[in-house]
C-alpha cells in the first residue's frame, strides 16, 4: 500500500471511530512501523543501560592497568550506546522521511505558484492604487486652483460693493481608499517598513560582523538608521490579509 493511501486511512481513523463506536477501524499494514510502542520500549532499555553506565563513568578512579581496561570498556559501551540509540530512531522515522518528502514535493509546488500569483495580484493592485493617488492629486490641484480663481473674483466683486468678500471653504477631493476590500472579507494594504542594504561591505563596521544582515536587520527594526555602508530606507510593501 502507498504512503498516500495510508494517510488517506489514517486521517479518516477520527471519523470513523465516530460513527461506528466500538467497532475497530482498519488498520493498514504500512502503519504498524509508525506504532511507538515497541521503539520507545527499546530507547527505555538503552537509556536504562546508558545511565548504568554513566554511573560507573561517575565513579571511576583509574589508578592501575587494570582499571584503565576497565574505562576503556566503559568508554567503548557507551559509544555502543550512542550507536544503538542513533540506529533506532534512525530506522522508525525513516517512513516518515518518505511521507514527508511525498507531502513537501506538493506543498511546496502549491505554495510557490498561489504565492507568485498573490503576489502579482498585488503588485496590479499597487499600481492600480498609486494611479488613483495620482489622480487624487490631480483633482486636488483642479480643485485647489478653481477655489483660488474663485476667491479672486469674490474679492474683486467684494472690493468693487464696499464690503467684505466671503472666504471659499477649502474643498477635498475624494481620497482613494487606503484598504482594498473583496466581498469574501479579504483585503489588501501597503505599508511601509524599514530596509537596509549593503552597498559597501568595507565600510560597515567589524561590530557587524562585515555584514551580518540579520543583525543589521534586527537593529534596523529596532531603530537603528545609521550604519556606514549600509542605505537604509524605506520600502513600501503589499500586505494581504484573509
Amino acid at each position: 500500500m502507498d504512503f498516500e493511501k495510508i494517510l488517506e486511512m489514517e486521517s479518516n481513523k477520527e471519523e470513523r471511530a465516530t460513527r461506528f463506536p466500538g467497532v475497530p477501524a482498519e488498520v493498514p499494514k504500512g502503519l504498524a512501523r509508525f506504532d511507538t510502542r515497541a521503539v520507545m520500549a527499546d530507547l527505555k532499555a538503552l537509556e536504562t543501560k546508558g545511565t548504568a553506565l554513566i554511573n560507573q563513568a561517575n565513579a571511576l578512579k583509574i589508578t592501575t592497568a587494570e582499571e584503565s581496561a576497565d574505562a576503556v570498556n566503559i568508554s567503548g559501551q557507551l559509544q555502543e550506546v550512542t550507536k544503538q540509540v542513533k540506529k533506532k530512531c534512525e530506522d522508525f522515522l525513516e517512513p516518515y522521511k518518505k511521507v514527508t518528502a511525498a507531502i513537501n514535493g506538493p506543498k511546496k509546488r502549491i505554495t510557490e505558484a498561489v504565492t507568485n500569483a498573490k503576489n502579482i495580484i498585488n503588485q496590479k493592485l499597487f499600481q492600480f492604487k498609486k494611479q488613483e493617488e495620482i489622480e487624487q492629486a490631480k483633482q486636488q490641484k483642479m480643485i485647489d486652483e478653481a477655489s483660488k480663481k474663485l476667491q479672486k473674483n469674490l474679492n474683486e466683486q467684494a472690493k468693487e460693493l464696499g464690503i467684505k468678500a466671503p472666504q471659499v471653504a477649502p474643498i477635498q477631493a475624494p481620497k482613494p481608499a487606503t484598504v482594498l476590500r473583496g466581498d469574501s472579507g479579504a483585503s489588501v494594504y501597503s505599508r511601509k517598513v524599514w530596509t537596509a542594504e549593503v552597498v559597501n561591505e568595507k565600510e560597515v563596521p567589524r561590530e557587524w560582523c562585515s555584514p551580518d544582515m540579520k543583525k543589521i536587520n534586527d537593529s534596523v527594526r529596532m531603530g537603528k538608521r545609521d550604519i556606514p555602508g549600509v542605505k537604509i530606507f524605506e520600502k513600501e510593501t503589499v500586505v494581504t490579509r484573509g
